[in-house]
């Protein structure tokens, strides 16, 4: 067991994010899907605009616990397997997809921000602009999440199931992302599938190992190093 406080910090970063995230996307409600009405969606921007902006807020600042929390993943991975690139692309994939967290939280601040003093046609133009970049964010975390699990399965950081719950979570988010494409039903963006299951099953996979991260039950890389030797 590392005695590395730098990783338990990380999986404190973890544990923050998820809780941080699963305020962001409850305080709002549930957003209309971008098939809905123009008076409906409307509606919703102008009731929830103190609870977006505060929404956007938490997740300006879940951007940057993911990365300092997949940073700290991608450092324990290099002590244990420095010739691999893994922890390269988890560490890349993490900047990503902070950077994306941030840009959509933005556009959802925009969006609310003097949601009154806009026409109806540029509030419903720009919440589904909100509501597509949140679905492509999927591809942005396949990344580190596929990093992450190989990762795990090469390493064996954590235990083998947490390698390939990283691999659900990243399929998941590939599948959800695909909802641009649909036009009606619950795969729309802003849909049940975009909205929740894909988040669900990336938080899952930080939630499990930000623990073991936290409790520091990591393998030292003294003993990693003898049994690759």
């Amino acid at each position: 067991m590392t005695q590395r406080h730098e990783l338990r910090w990380g999986g404190f970063a973890g544990l923050w994010f998820i809780i941080l995230a699963g305020t962001a996307v409850l305080a709002p409600g549930q957003p209309p899907r971008v098939t809905a009405s123009a008076n409906e969606i409307t509606t919703f921007v102008s009731n929830a605009q103190f609870e977006l902006l505060a929404s956007a807020l938490l997740w300006a600042t879940a951007a940057g616990l993911v990365v300092w929390f997949a940073a700290a993943f991608a450092e324990a991975i290099r002590e244990r397997e420095e010739r691999s690139d893994v922890h390269m692309a988890l560490l890349a994939g993490s900047v990503l997809i902070g950077g994306a967290i941030f840009m959509s939280a933005s556009a959802s601040a925009v969006l609310a921000y003097g949601a009154d003093t806009r026409t109806a046609t540029l509030t419903v133009t720009m919440f589904e602009g909100v509501m597509v970049l949140n679905t492509m964010i999927g591809f942005a975390a396949a990344l580190p999440l596929t990093a992450a699990g190989i990762g795990v399965l090469r390493t064996h950081l954590m235990p083998d199931w947490l390698g390939y719950l990283a691999f659900v979570a990243a399929s998941v988010s590939v599948v959800g992302a695909f909802g641009i494409f649909a036009q009606s039903g619950s795969f729309v963006p802003g849909g049940p599938i975009t909205s929740y299951i894909s988040l669900a099953a990336s938080g899952i996979f930080i939630a499990c190992a930000s623990g073991f991260m936290v409790r520091e039950h990591l393998p030292e890389v003294a003993s990693m190093t003898a049994q690759q030797t």
